[in-house]
């Protein structure tokens, strides 16, 4: 896979702040919710970002 320099103006840096606060609060509760540890939901994520970004 090649490798990009992509560098990320402050908008977007913004942007992906904010999503990765829902993500986390997403996460934090499905492991209150569930019994997820960390490395389910970590396997949950990459299958999902491998999914819809590879």
């Amino acid at each position: 896979m090649e490798s990009s320099n992509w560098k990320p103006t402050e908008v977007e840096r913004e942007v992906m702040e904010s999503v990765w606060m829902q993500v986390k609060g997403a996460c934090e509760k499905l492991k209150e919710e569930t019994n997820a540890q960390n490395e389910h939901i970590r396997k949950m994520l990459k299958e999902m970002a491998d999914r819809y970004y590879s």
